[in-house]
């Protein structure tokens, strides 16, 4: 097939369909998807999230 300017047009349709719908099937896997993690996350090692709350004097 000889490469020519309507050929090429076509590909790049072809491969913009194809991402098109890769990226649609994308965001329905992720809105399937409704678990949330943890707040606050366990492994932040951060001592100011889990230290208790100092009373006022």
């Amino acid at each position: 097939m000889a490469d020519t300017k309507r050929g090429r047009e076509r590909q790049g349709r072809k491969k913009r369909e194809q991402l098109e719908t890769e990226l649609a099937e994308r965001e329905i896997e992720t809105l399937d998807d409704d678990t949330l993690p943890e707040y606050p996350p366990d492994d932040t090692g951060s001592d100011l999230l889990s230290a208790p709350p100092q009373e006022a004097e």
